[in-house]
């Protein structure tokens, strides 16, 4: 828990120290999700989504509907093999899925698995990936 709260806090600091340049020439990564669904230790319903990156590495998810989100702190990952569409991949177990990958044109993110995913990955045998299109909306 203390290792968790020192993270997020470190995270905020560095966030509010390098937004500004990291904003400057960023585009929102905006997307329907048709199912509930999980990042860290935080559920959200079906809806609406942008995503901004606040920093190299850190990515905050809102909802448009109500501005409710989560920041992520992420790892690189491959981006997009979909010319001009960026896209967001789920880990799908029984029910329930997990934000595991948000990637454009240009870069990619992945997201690190919570302790609810891991549980979850203890229990089925692999997940199954499910991709949702986005589209990119200069601010």
């Amino acid at each position: 828990m203390k290792n968790t709260i020192v993270r997020t806090l470190v995270t905020l600091g560095l966030s509010a120290v390098l937004s500004p340049v990291a904003l400057l020439a960023q585009s929102n990564i905006n997307a329907t999700i048709p199912f509930d669904f999980t990042i860290g230790a935080k559920s959200f319903p079906a809806g609406d989504y942008s995503v901004k990156q606040v920093s190299e590495y850190v990515l905050l998810i809102q909802s448009i509907k109500d501005g409710t989100g989560v920041m992520a702190m992420t790892l690189p990952s491959e981006k997009t093999t979909r010319e001009g569409t960026p896209v967001l991949v789920f880990n799908k177990y029984g029910d329930s899925y997990f934000l595991s990958k948000i990637s454009g044109d240009d870069r990619g993110w992945k997201l690190h698995q919570s302790a609810a995913e891991k549980e979850m990955v203890a229990k089925v045998a692999s997940p199954k990936p499910i991709t949702v299109l986005a589209a990119l909306h200069s601010k």
